[in-house]
């Protein structure tokens, strides 16, 4: 055993054998039964994140996210990035830009549109690239839909290629 130099209560023994007798079992029994390291166990989640009775009524673990890094696109918005250049050198739509507009939607709540598009004739759009969708995206875009004056799309990789759209009003 290594003696230890720093803190004030640190041991000094040089080695075991200096060791009390007590002290000296417990020391040589920790570091003979070394556990074997087993096949890899599932993940876990920490016990802060465990379902308990003081947890929401279903019981049920969010489902972890990505963070999203704002200004960064993800391989679905590059993608959809990509697309729209091919739409603006066809001259489908005037200009578009990435997460340029925040909307407020209500205190502490905001909607940042994935891309602000200019339609050809001059109308405004707001296109949300999802890879999939979850309840609370969706019901952000609708109120969205419903307070401010612009078109709402919403976009999707379409099975087969291409791309799907909804529009909310």
């Amino acid at each position: 055993m290594v003696p230890k130099t720093k803190g004030r209560r640190s041991l000094r023994y040089a080695n075991t054998q200096e060791m009390p007798e007590g002290m000296r079992r417990l020391v040589e029994a920790s570091t003979a039964v070394a556990p074997q390291p087993t096949a890899a166990r599932a993940y876990r989640p920490p016990a802060a994140a465990q379902p308990s009775a003081s947890g929401n009524a279903a019981g049920k673990v969010a489902r972890g996210r990505p963070r999203h890094v704002p200004g960064e696109m993800n391989k679905t918005e590059e993608a959809y990035a990509a697309h729209l250049k091919l739409q603006l050198a066809a001259g489908a739509i005037a200009w578009f830009r990435f997460e340029s507009v925040k909307l407020k939607l209500a205190e502490k709540t905001h909607l940042t549109i994935d891309f602000f598009v200019m339609t050809a004739a001059g109308d405004l759009e707001a296109h949300e690239v999802k890879g999939f969708w979850e309840e609370d995206a969706r019901v952000k875009v609708k109120v969205a839909a419903a307070m401010y004056p612009f078109r709402f799309l919403a976009v999707q990789r379409a099975p087969g290629g291409g791309w799907k759209t909804e529009v909310f009003s």
